[in-house]
């Protein structure tokens, strides 16, 4: 064999080492990028099916919340109702005591007035005799 032929043989030798380890390395690139490109659709879907439920469950959570407020509103307003039928019942018992107890005062006042009025008549114009 002479020199040009080992040459040859060196260079065809090489030509397939490289060229092997081409194909080698464009076939890694290409899997690894499928399996990527499919674990990031996969977890695209699993955030959206995640983002999906979170919605729905949020969705729920302020039906509940909306209608333990329409029921606190409506307990609250029965209450005030109540509060408000006593108070206003409390005010007519102590108004009718007020009044009362002013008649009774007048009353008071007219015989003490009377009584007064009739002293005073006796000592200005019937003085008792000693």
């Amino acid at each position: 064999m002479t020199e040009p032929q080992s040459w040859v043989l060196i260079g065809t030798f090489a030509a397939a080492i490289l060229g092997g380890m081409t194909f080698t390395t464009n076939l890694i690139t290409s899997t690894l990028t499928k399996v990527i490109t499919a674990n990031t659709e996969r977890l695209d879907m699993k955030i959206d099916a995640t983002r999906a439920e979170l919605a729905a469950e949020s969705q729920a959570t302020r039906l509940r919340m909306d209608t333990v407020e329409a029921v606190l509103d409506a307990k609250i307003d029965r209450v005030e109702a109540g509060l408000n039928a006593r108070i206003a019942g409390v005010e007519a018992g102590l108004t009718a005591q007020i009044a009362n107890v002013e008649s009774r005062l007048r009353g008071d006042m007219a015989r003490i007035d009377a009584d007064v009025t009739a002293i005073t008549r006796r000592i200005w114009t019937d003085p008792p005799t000693a």
